[in-house]
């Protein structure tokens, strides 16, 4: 299997989409395009590593999918701190695609802070710098 670095790429690009949306106070569209960022992002890395990726949505079975790939206790002690908001990053993928819920700036705002600092403890435990 080829390596998987178009989903680096199309990381990427939802990220900067999410960004702009929120800008545009676009909250649901944000939300979505966030959750895609870090589960391709997610799904990158383990891929990357096995040469084939996990085809669930989950990102709460990604995450510790990609600390048992990297052996890395960090990350998954990351993941089991901060479970809540794995859960709602996850729960934006569903909800912003199936629901009439609308989300607030205020969230995506906490939504971006806690990606912002999983996408550091990548950078730092596994040296694999998104933005890079």
């Amino acid at each position: 299997m080829k390596e998987p670095f178009f989903l680096k790429e199309r990381a990427k690009e939802f990220l900067e989409e999410s960004k702009e949306l929120l800008k545009k106070k676009r909250y649901n569209l944000s939300a979505f395009n966030l959750e895609q960022a870090i589960e391709l992002w997610i799904k990158y890395l383990i891929g990357k590593k096995l040469g084939e990726w996990p085809k669930t949505h989950y990102i709460s079975e990604l995450v510790p999918q990609l600390a048992k790939v990297y052996k890395n206790k960090k990350i998954l002690k990351f993941f089991e701190k901060n479970q809540l908001f794995f859960e709602n990053l996850e729960s934006a993928y569903f909800i912003s695609r199936y629901f009439p819920k609308k989300f607030t700036e205020n969230y995506l705002l906490k939504l971006f802070k806690k990606s912002e600092e999983f996408l550091e403890l990548i950078k730092k435990t596994i040296e694999e710098d998104f933005y890079g």
